[in-house]
């Protein structure tokens, strides 16, 4: 009887674990460029170190203990497209969202972008988690909606995907925005709003 009660309990407890594990949301950050790729840069402001800081703030955040945030990069070293799909697929998370920032020849031209593959294998759950984040981040910031775009990770990433361009870093508000410590807050929370 007490061998029995034994293995019930372990038993149990193995189950316990393996709903608390199934539980658990994975969500991917992918922090675009990095190393000797600097993204768009503008006076010393590059777009790898902007989106390195929005990640850790988005990071720093979650303080939920069923969401595990994972970043496709720690420091500032380039990691190849390549593997990064691979590191990313491996991990088989609830989504992706992956951090850029834009520029344009004209300074006018402001606002968030969120971009979809129509040749992903899941193009509806991307444009659906684009148009949540989309929903977030329009309440606070200037939006320029969702596009279309067959980029390499977004087309070959295996879970729900979307890549948001978080401004243009040649835009004087953007600029702004993202440079300062409020602004970066503002958008790793909406960014983070949506996650919860």
């Amino acid at each position: 009887m007490i061998k029995n009660l034994r293995i019930f309990g372990f038993v149990l407890l193995l189950f316990t674990f393996s709903l608390s594990y199934a539980s658990e949301k994975i969500i991917v950050i992918d922090v675009s460029h990095g190393g000797n790729d600097d993204g768009f840069a503008i006076d010393g402001i590059k777009e790898k170190d902007l989106a390195f800081e929005i990640a850790l703030k988005i990071v720093a955040l979650n303080t939920a203990d069923d969401v595990k945030i994972i970043l496709t990069r720690e420091g500032d070293y380039s990691v190849a497209l390549k593997d990064r799909v691979e590191h990313i697929n491996s991990l088989n998370p609830d989504c992706v969202i992956s951090l850029h920032i834009n520029s344009h020849k004209d300074i006018d031209v402001n606002g968030f972008e969120f971009f979809v593959s129509t040749e992903s294998v899941l193009t509806e759950k991307s444009n659906a988690l684009a148009q949540q984040i989309e929903n977030f981040i329009s309440k606070e910031f200037a939006s320029n909606g969702i596009k279309n775009a067959n980029f390499y990770m977004l087309k070959n990433v295996t879970s729900p995907v979307t890549l948001i361009e978080m401004g243009f870093l040649s835009n004087p508000d953007d600029l702004k925005l993202l440079t300062s410590i409020e602004g970066q807050n503002k958008i790793a929370e909406a960014i983070y709003n949506t996650i919860k």
